[in-house]
């Protein structure tokens, strides 16, 4: 089933609805055929260093954006603490706290060799979601102790949400934070400046050379070392531990089901993958991958090398690139830990097929906390998420020119950085011998005696036309995330199906209409779309914080002030205009429209008030 099949057009006298269409899980295959679009292109880019490098800056400049990261937050002062030191054999360990943004603490290990020649080359460990209370900086300290044996400096930093203290990176996987999509928010971008700002920490400690400095990390970790890696290029050499794929194989074994929200940027500039590679290309890269890993599906890490080997290659530094590939799960191993720092042996160290000391024995995860059960009581690392990526405030314009300029303004961010992947083209179906038609997108789950009793009962006029759009779109977490991955949301494309069917409509007078969030759909649909002429919206959502979800929205605006671009066209509420659309109100009565926005009581008076309205001016009322 394809998506010009997924609706329906009834004439008024139509004596019973549609059966509605079943969820399906075809919604992914027409995300893979998307992943395939974004991958094409991305072979393209790629099959170069000619083709590459012209492309590099932008494509970097759209991964800080697509982390949070632009513009870059400011580097405030690091507020450095140690607040205990371990001495061990060869090596110590101080407990270390830094603020990456005021009054946000990193905790974290430094490990230090005893004997060293001078500054020891730094590296910054990030740990996967494992851990004790104390932080996952215990979990994986045999990194840091392997790491100071062999001479290295290593700070082993926690996860924002399984450290000592508490945060969240599961917003949207476990809790229902998509907010999080309309905000622009992913954690990954936290854990990325985290990283930055552990190296700007690094580069004030007189035992570690900061012009010799590597990242490494498995799982959680090792997409943190690929964002940073990508963005940093103090990061000389990286080690990226399982893993990496593609978005095809993604969406296809629907691996999100899996992973953590921080392991993606969100993807609205549609990149691959692969372009964190080719954004650390051609300093030093090791991946590693296990065949039996269900995160990493063995399709996606085989393709990402072929790309990368290819790039590699065309600088002339093959010997750069290795990705190795074990039989094993989603694991780490003391074969893997041994390969990493050889890797850092040979390209940052100089030190290449030396004999390393790996043996380790692991301190009680109580020695390792920095804060020793009680951290700093103004810490904002709860509340990272509001403070990392606030959502927009708007104001109602002094005047009518101060609105005509951020409308302006606000619709060309629209167009340009919330509905990009919106596409262009008619719809087959067409309808003739109705002036007036009504487009309704009816709710995920309505039964079909429901919706022809709303049309029974609602006054619909005899002489129109009723399009009843069925989506298979619908805002549960598979959905909201695959389609993330390739840079859209499930409303947005249900946006999309709106704007399909209108352009394939001959009717001179459209209405769209839709329910709780399906009315913010509706709302978006016209505004993209001029023939609409008029938006019908049925116990909408006040926020975005609510529903529809489109990546990037709420950093730019939200539902009441985004109405307001709808004017002068009609902009009716079905029966209530919530109280957040009083906004929307001044805006239309700024504009010279204030009858044309209000609440109606009849289908018929919404659709009819498109030619000619029949509400009064205050307040505005149809019937």
């Amino acid at each position: 089933m394809n998506r010009r099949q997924m609706f329906r057009l009834f004439p008024a006298a139509a004596g019973a609805a549609a059966a509605q269409s079943s969820d399906s899980p075809a919604y992914l295959s027409i995300l893979e055929e998307e992943a395939a679009k974004i991958m094409a292109g991305t072979e393209a880019e790629l099959a170069s260093k000619e083709a590459w490098e012209p492309l590099r800056k932008r494509r970097r400049q759209e991964l800080q954006d697509m982390l949070g990261l632009e513009p870059w937050p400011g580097r405030t002062d690091l507020r450095p603490r140690v607040t205990g030191r371990l001495d061990f054999e060869d090596y110590v360990v101080e407990r270390v706290a830094f603020e990456s943004v005021p009054k946000c603490y990193v905790t974290a290990n430094l490990y230090l060799p005893k004997r060293a020649d001078g500054p020891a080359p730094g590296i910054v460990y990030v740990c996967g979601h494992a851990g004790p209370a104390q932080g996952s900086k215990a979990a994986y300290q045999r990194h840091g102790i392997s790491f100071a044996r062999n001479g290295y400096a290593c700070l082993i930093l926690d996860t924002i949400q399984i450290g000592e203290i508490y945060s969240v990176h599961h917003g949207v996987y476990g809790l229902r934070h998509w907010d999080w999509y309309s905000r622009g928010y992913t954690p990954a971008g936290i854990e990325t400046w985290n990283a930055i700002r552990a190296l700007d920490y690094l580069e004030t400690r007189p035992e570690v050379d900061r012009q010799r400095m590597g990242m490494t990390g498995r799982s959680g970790g090792a997409a943190m070392t690929w964002f940073t890696a990508a963005l940093d290029d103090r990061i000389r050499v990286a080690a990226p531990i399982m893993g990496n794929s593609t978005y095809v194989a993604n969406i296809h074994e629907n691996t999100q089901k899996g992973h953590c929200d921080c392991m993606f940027p969100l993807n609205f500039h549609r990149q691959e993958m692969a372009h964190q590679g080719a954004l650390i290309a051609p300093r030093p890269l090791l991946m590693a991958h296990g065949r039996k890993d269900s995160l990493f599906p063995v399709a996606g890490y085989t393709k990402f090398e072929e790309l990368m080997k290819g790039l590699y290659g065309s600088y002339g530094r093959p010997e750069r690139f290795r990705n190795i590939v074990v039989d094993t799960g989603h694991a780490d191993s003391d074969y893997l830990r041994e390969e990493a720092i050889g890797w850092f042996d040979t390209h940052l160290l100089g030190k290449p097929g030396r004999k390393l000391e790996m043996r380790y024995v692991n301190a009680e995860p109580q020695s390792l906390a920095v804060f020793q059960g009680h951290p700093p009581k103004d810490a904002i690392n709860p509340k990272i998420d509001l403070v990392f990526r606030p959502a927009a405030s708007p104001v109602i314009p002094a005047n009518r020119a101060a609105w005509l300029k951020r409308s302006g303004e606000l619709t060309d961010l629209l167009r340009k950085r919330v509905f990009a992947t919106i596409r262009s083209g008619p719809s087959r179906q067409t309808h003739k011998g109705h002036s007036q038609a009504l487009v309704y997108l009816v709710p995920h789950g309505e039964e079909a005696a429901v919706t022809a009793n709303f049309f029974r009962f609602a006054g619909f006029p005899k002489d129109a036309a009723r399009m009843l759009v069925y989506s298979q779109f619908t805002t549960n977490r598979d959905t909201l995330r695959n389609a993330m991955h390739v840079g859209t949301s499930p409303d947005a494309l249900r946006v999309e199906e709106i704007l399909r069917v209108v352009r394939g409509l001959q009717a001179s007078h459209i209405t769209v209409a839709g329910r709780g969030t399906d009315a913010g759909v509706a709302l978006y649909a016209a505004l993209l779309e001029p023939r609409i002429g008029g938006v019908l919206m049925i116990e909408p959502a006040e926020s975005h914080w609510d529903g529809p979800v489109f990546l990037n929205v709420l950093r730019y605006t939200d539902l009441p002030e985004a109405a307001g671009l709808l004017a002068p066209r009609p902009l009716h509420f079905f029966h209530h205009m919530p109280p957040a659309y009083e906004f929307t109100a001044k805006i239309y009565q700024m504009m010279g429209a204030r009858q044309a926005i209000g609440e109606c009581y009849s289908l018929e008076a919404a659709i009819n008030a498109l030619s000619a309205s029949r509400c009064n001016t205050e307040p505005s009322r149809c019937v």
